[in-house]
Parts: C-alpha cells; structure tokens; sequence
C-alpha cells in the first residue's frame, strides 16, 4: 500500500495554533468526593450514613490528638 503523508499532522496543527496566538496551558482537575469509597470491591460507591459517621468519627478523634 502507498502511503501518503497528509498536511495536517499533529504537529502541523500544533504549530498552526501556537502561531495564531494560542496558549498551550495545564487544565485543572475536580478533586475526588469525598463520599467515595476507593477501595476494588467499591469504586464509586457512596459511603452509607454508618460508614460517614465512622470517618467523621475518626477525623474528629484524629483532631483532638493533635
């Protein structure tokens, strides 16, 4: 098979962009609920009431060590 190159590569637009004035910047990131569990067997799942009332419980114990 012949290969052709095209004119619009990545590094093309790239270029194209940050010649017309574009800024590249980092993006900001949304940071994790705390309500969600992170352990395998429960990704994504919410914290049940008794399992919030634990964390808060150590959290508070935590301070008052402090």
């Amino acid at each position: 098979m012949k290969q052709v190159i095209k004119e619009t590569t990545d590094e093309d637009l790239i270029k194209q962009f940050l010649e017309k004035g574009g800024k590249v910047s980092r993006g900001k990131t949304k940071p994790m609920p705390s309500d969600l569990g992170i352990s395998n067997n429960s990704w994504g799942n919410k914290m049940t009431k008794e399992e919030k009332a634990v964390v808060k419980a150590a959290e508070v114990t935590a301070k008052a060590k402090k």
